[in-house]
């Protein structure tokens, strides 16, 4: 995989660092523009060494003109291209609207940072989705989409329909709230996650979630202690603020109290959104309320 880097730093570059942690695995041919070089004729280089490439990757942190030259450049070749940020001061750059991934300077940053990139650059449907293709876009209302009894039949099912409807049902809410971009592919094995939500919606709690939200969907009769120890584990290593768990169980006292001590020693808020709060959703007007309601109580308890 040829992979172009668009970066200003020479040395010391920690996304290039990310990078070649995952380069033997993803068998990566790396390329980057020298600036420093004024014997180079430099901009034919540039778009020639773009032209090869499958996949531009972009470090946007310092608002660098050669940066963004070189991912227009790219998004005019129609290229995928994974832009990363140290902040969020981009956006008078007109890229507000692209997907973007904070990463630190910190070994661990640089670590979280290798594990995102490594899963992007794995999966064909991600990449696809960072081309710069126009889509018709239809935002829907939330009246639009109502179904009060799709609840009590998924209960009514057994085995592997049960959960494959219930992920169906939850996707579907999901991609109707205004500002969220859900990524969910339900013949990928092996699956991180069942859903990654992109947020930009305008709700002040759910900015408080961080970008991207992961989200995991459970058809079960209960929730194991194990589980929820798992799932903030697993976000926390991999550098999510916030991690969302919907279930057909009912959280016990002792869930709702470990949650609570593992948010407060890890930092990481794991919202759930359970049986009782799904009997009160038919629509995806209910679970973005219902979202927001969970929020709340994991900050103010």
């Amino acid at each position: 995989m040829k992979i172009y880097l668009s970066t200003n730093y020479k040395t010391l570059n920690p996304v290039r660092e990310a990078l070649e942690m995952i380069s033997s695995d993803l068998n990566i041919e790396l390329y980057q523009a020298d600036y420093f070089n004024i014997e180079e004729r430099i901009v034919p280089q540039i778009i020639e060494t773009i032209k090869k490439s499958d996949v531009v990757v972009a470090d946007i942190s310092n608002e660098n003109p050669n940066i963004y030259y070189e991912v227009g450049i790219a998004h005019s070749m129609g290229k995928p291209v994974i832009l990363v940020s140290q902040t969020n001061n981009f956006n008078r750059f007109s890229l507000l609207s692209y997907r973007f991934y904070n990463y630190d300077i910190d070994s661990k940053g640089i670590k979280n940072l290798s594990f995102r990139l490594e899963q992007i650059l794995s999966d064909s449907n991600e990449l696809n989705q960072l081309k710069p293709l126009s889509k018709k876009t239809h935002v829907l209302d939330f009246e639009e989409f109502s179904n009060s009894n799709r609840l009590n039949e998924i209960l009514n099912l057994s085995g592997v329909a049960k959960f494959y409807e219930l992920e169906k049902w939850i996707y579907r809410l999901l991609k109707e709230i205004p500002g969220f971009d859900v990524q969910y592919n339900e013949q990928r094995s092996g699956k991180e996650y069942d859903f990654i939500v992109w947020n930009s919606n305008d709700s002040e709690e759910l900015k408080g979630l961080g970008n991207p939200i992961p989200i995991e969907v459970k058809a079960s009769n209960y929730v194991e202690n194990s589980l929820i120890h798992s799932l903030i584990s697993k976000a926390s290593s991999q550098g999510f603020k916030s991690f969302i768990l919907i279930t057909t169980a009912n959280l016990t006292e002792g869930n709702q109290k470990l949650i609570r001590d593992l948010k407060a020693h890890s930092g990481i808020a794991i919202l759930v959104i359970d049986r009782d709060d799904l009997k009160d959703i038919s629509s995806s007007k209910d679970l973005i309320k219902a979202l927001i309601k969970s929020f709340r109580k994991s900050f103010i308890y």
